[in-house]
């Protein structure tokens, strides 16, 4: 996968978030909780961890998977997880 900036990974997250959840990508920031901000429920956290998985060809473990709260904790995953596989 291509080096890419953290801006340009989110902007990426907020759309897989916005299509999956049928959320208007400006209704969706970092700061966003995904159960309390989202409507999320921990079904739809584990749709999403699969959809992030495929989309960007990494494995997220069930201790990451709890990590991940806000929109930033999934992007910053997503983030080291891409730069531990070059």
């Amino acid at each position: 996968m291509s080096t890419q900036t953290t801006e340009t990974l989110a902007r990426q997250v907020i759309e897989l978030i916005s299509s999956h959840a049928d959320i208007p990508p400006k209704d969706i920031s970092l700061d966003s909780y995904f159960i309390a901000d989202l409507g999320f429920d921990s079904l739809a956290i584990v749709e999403f961890v699969m959809l992030v998985e495929d989309e960007f060809n990494i494995s997220v473990s069930d201790e990451d998977n709890e990590t991940i709260k806000t929109v930033r904790d999934a992007v910053v995953l997503i983030q080291k997880l891409i730069s531990s596989q070059r």
